[in-house]
């Protein structure tokens, strides 16, 4: 966090055209910009808002959570306007792939164990939600594990 705030005020300055130099001419400032807006891409805002809605009750907690997903929007909005692209992780086609791949089973496992902490806080003894739980945690673990 301040990545996107950095280099939103730069862009925004005279300095903009220099960074967008260094972006293009140097290949360590590309790949450590390359590497934000990977671990952006990696990211789901919205399923962070879902854990939010669901578990969160404090509303000091929650504006946290806000903060912080338009923190990560204006992170994306600055890596995007520098790298000059249109969606996150477009020059990097494997990883694009294997987010396809990965979200829909990852995001479902996201919403089941949101679902299932919020029955556990109301029913603390049942072994089956405890299970349910381990089973979400574990599948949620190897598919970020496989993808960063």
């Amino acid at each position: 966090l301040g990545v996107g705030e950095a280099i939103g005020q730069v862009l925004d300055s005279p300095d903009g055209d220099k960074l967008r130099e260094m972006y293009t001419k140097w290949d360590s400032f590309r790949t450590t910009v390359e590497l934000v807006e990977m671990v952006l891409a990696k990211s789901e805002p919205s399923i962070a808002k879902h854990y939010d809605d669901m578990l969160v009750h404090d509303p000091k907690a929650q504006e946290l959570g806000e903060i912080v997903r338009e923190t990560h929007a204006a992170t994306e909005k600055a890596v995007l306007d520098l790298a000059n692209h249109t969606e996150l992780g477009e020059n990097n086609h494997l990883l694009s792939l294997v987010l396809q791949v990965r979200n829909p089973y990852v995001d479902c496992l996201n919403v089941l164990q949101a679902e299932t902490l919020q029955r556990l806080r109301e029913r603390e003894d049942e072994s089956v939600l405890k299970d349910a739980l381990l089973t979400t945690i574990t599948g949620i673990a190897n598919g970020m594990g496989n993808t960063g």
